[in-house]
């Protein structure tokens, strides 16, 4: 099912903390953790409604500059919650700029900064720009204990952890996770439109089946019947955030908790093992304790963070130390630093120019969350990613122009310039994976460019269904006449990252951009 938030580290692991939540149907995202924002663009930062800190630490705050630039001049209010103090920190770093050009004729930029003494919020002010940021304190929030934020989807939940100092540990709960069956509204000929955000939101919120929603054009229909033709409900995701935290019997206890069968858990893994003096010198998580808590916890899909720049000569260890902890396959080590939708993702260019290794790739397409069989419907350009496979850059010497999903059932897996859909149960793959240097040939591509008419597709060749792959469902594209599956994970609103599973080969990696 299509996730209605979807979470991501803002920085390589061994960069600052935070995780961006990207609400996938909404002009909106939140963070956890203010630390180094470079990685965010613009746009995605004016896209912030909230931010959690969990406290007070450079790496966790020095990106709060940056937010509040950005957000200066524009009217959208910005909400910021930390732990006990933070209020007066905020406080004093706005006190440490001059804002004399700042009158009641500017832009009303309202900040509200609340702080959790770990089990509710204990203080709230705010500060307006047509003030000059000076301080009005506010009422409490009338919340359930335990609660920092509750909303009619979600709700954010926070706990304190001891750093040596309070540190907020946070989770986000969807109340009811709500889809919609696209093939089911194509059928019924029902459009897409902002009517099925009020269903889900009157579904969330346990409006009766009686409940009418009005479909513009096309009238009304009850919520019963809804969710018994178009709409798919299930259990509401889980996404816990744990940073900064020593490793005791209290802070396990707390951590289980907060966490427990969370859909992702984001926790720190600062140190390996072997260095656990320092990790506990430091108040810090290592690897293996971080996964040994993930996997008390049950947490489904885990992302460990905030690595020692100690490792740096050593990728992957700690992410495998982690892994091997939690007894999952499903640790993710890194995430994408995703621009705007019109600009191709700096780690993607990186990865095109230099490479990675199938080990590498993997910890990449790991770190990206999966995506629904629906939302690929329509035609994509399609690129190989260099990792070392036999049919690197073979495709794309042949006129690879993409793929091209009609529907669910009927998918034309092999598109060639200038549009020719081929059948790949006649294209010899095991002779190209056996002799690619042949396959890449001069003559090859010659003898391609005159049979490929001959090679036409007479009809579908492959289709999409939900698999469960590398400890995590989502979209997968199954070939019709070839031992192929296609795995897909989302690497923003316009591009997916694809891994060619075939028996017998490691993976082969392509990103596919969706076409205008």
């Amino acid at each position: 099912m299509t996730q209605l938030v979807q979470p991501r580290l803002v920085n390589p692991p061994e960069g600052d903390p935070g995780v961006y939540l990207d609400f996938r149907f909404g002009c909106r995202a939140m963070l956890f953790d203010l630390g180094d924002l470079a990685a965010l663009t613009p746009r995605e930062l004016l896209r912030v409604s909230h931010a959690f800190v969990s406290h007070a630490h450079m790496d966790h705050v020095a990106g709060f500059d940056r937010l509040l630039r950005l957000r200066l001049h524009r009217p959208r209010p910005l909400t910021v919650i930390g732990p006990e103090g933070f209020l007066k920190q905020t406080e004093n770093r706005l006190g440490a700029f001059t804002w004399n050009l700042l009158d009641a004729r500017s832009v009303d930029f309202r900040l509200t900064v609340q702080e959790c003494d770990g089990t509710r919020i204990s203080a709230a002010a705010e500060f307006r720009a047509r003030e000059a940021f000076c301080r009005r304190d506010l009422p409490l929030p009338a919340l359930d204990p335990g609660l920092v934020l509750s909303e009619a989807d979600f709700t954010v939940g926070a706990m304190a952890l001891d750093h040596k100092v309070p540190s907020l540990a946070f989770v986000l709960q969807e109340r009811l996770r709500v889809n919609v069956w696209r093939s089911a509204l194509d059928a019924r000929g029902l459009p897409v439109g902002a009517w099925l955000d009020a269903a889900k939101t009157a579904i969330r919120s346990g409006a009766p089946d009686a409940r009418c929603i009005e479909i513009p054009g096309h009238g009304s229909l009850s919520l019963g019947e809804l969710r018994q033709s178009v709409l798919k409900i299930g259990q509401g995701q889980r996404v816990a955030y744990v940073t900064d935290a020593a490793d005791t019997e209290v802070n396990r206890e707390r951590i289980v908790a907060l966490s427990r069968k969370a859909d992702h858990l984001f926790i720190e893994a600062t140190f390996l093992e072997a260095d656990r003096d320092l990790a506990t010198a430091t108040a810090h998580l290592t690897a293996r304790g971080a996964g040994e808590i993930a996997r008390t916890a049950g947490a489904r899909r885990v992302t460990g963070f905030h690595h020692s720049a100690r490792y740096g000569d050593q990728p992957g260890v700690v992410a495998a130390e982690l892994a091997a902890a939690a007894k999952s396959e499903v640790t993710r080590t890194e995430s994408p630093d995703t621009p705007g939708p019109t600009e191709e993702p700096n780690w993607v260019r990186r990865w095109r120019r230099k490479g990675l290794s199938p080990e590498a790739a993997l910890a990449r397409f790991d770190g990206l969350p999966p995506v629904d069989t629906s939302d690929l419907i329509g035609a994509w350009r399609g690129t190989g990613l260099p990792s070392g496979h036999p049919l690197d850059g073979l495709l794309e010497r042949l006129g690879w122009r993409g793929k091209r999903f009609e529907s669910e059932d009927h998918v034309d897996p092999l598109v060639f310039e200038p549009g020719l859909a081929l059948d790949p149960a006649r294209l010899p793959l095991a002779a190209a994976l056996r002799w690619p240097r042949l396959a890449q040939s001069r003559p090859s591509r010659l003898g391609f460019l005159l049979l490929r008419h001959a090679l036409r597709a007479r009809g579908p060749a492959a289709r999409l269904a939900p698999v469960c792959f590398r400890g995590c469902t989502g979209a997968a594209m199954i070939y019709d006449r070839q031992p192929i599956t296609d795995h897909f994970r989302r690497i923003d609103a316009a591009r997916v990252l694809g891994l060619m599973q075939t028996r017998g080969v490691p993976p082969y990696f392509f990103v596919l951009t969706r076409e205008e």
